[in-house]
């Protein structure tokens, strides 16, 4: 559907060098009037990846800070629990709170465009069960950004076997010790650093590039 974009496609959209100028606009050209943002798409989920992707909850509270900077949308955020781990990262949810984000705690079961009353007409129809509330709501909005979760590349298999890496259920590159030897793998001399082991955020990754490299 137009107006539904990925969270990278949203990032390049409020870029100062992307397609619209870093202007927060809709397909149409016109800036929207309420967005959605759905959290953990193909994550957490038995059907697809089982996984938590762990960064997926902060930059959509990056977008929804943006887009409270940049626009005068409304601005709803869909999601199954907030996890906020980081350093200030709580703080920064509360910040949120402050801005007026509407947070509704449910999975989206559907979005379309199917219209059954005159303010739905031509717009986005988010459908979801507010587990706070107890009840069904259907919510028009302008655009939607899909937080989607973190997967390997197509090619980890091809690496793994030139390097003689195990990998994991979810085909993250295998850690020799989750405690122990967190940066090594089984081969001697090889290290890992970053989400080719599982989904990391920057500071995390920073930091075992840091391990891998006093290892090597």
């Amino acid at each position: 559907l137009d107006n539904v974009l990925t969270g990278l496609e949203f990032e390049r959209l409020v870029n100062a060098s992307g397609p619209t100028g870093g202007k927060i606009k809709c397909a149409n050209g016109e800036e929207p009037k309420a967005v959605a943002l759905v959290h953990c798409v193909g994550t957490r989920d038995e059907h697809y990846n089982e996984y938590c992707s762990r960064v997926c909850c902060m930059y959509s509270l990056k977008f929804a800070h943006l887009l409270n900077e940049q626009t005068d949308a409304d601005v709803y955020d869909f999601y199954i629990d907030m996890r906020c781990f980081g350093k200030g990262y709580e703080e920064f949810y509360h910040r949120l709170l402050e801005e007026g984000t509407k947070f509704i705690r449910g999975r989206v079961s559907e979005i379309s465009e199917v219209s059954l009353s005159p303010e739905e007409e031509g717009r986005l129809i988010i459908r979801v069960e507010d587990t706070l509330l107890g009840a069904l709501r259907r919510i028009p909005v302008d655009m939607v950004i899909l937080a989607t979760g973190l997967e390997p590349s197509m090619d980890h298999n091809k690496v793994a076997k030139t390097f003689n890496i195990s990998c994991t259920q979810d085909t993250f590159f295998l850690e020799r010790h989750p405690k122990l030897a967190p940066v090594s793998t089984f081969s001697d001399g090889i290290f890992l650093a970053g989400s080719c082991q599982s989904p990391k955020d920057i500071p995390d990754t920073v930091g075992q590039a840091g391990a891998a490299t006093a290892e090597a």
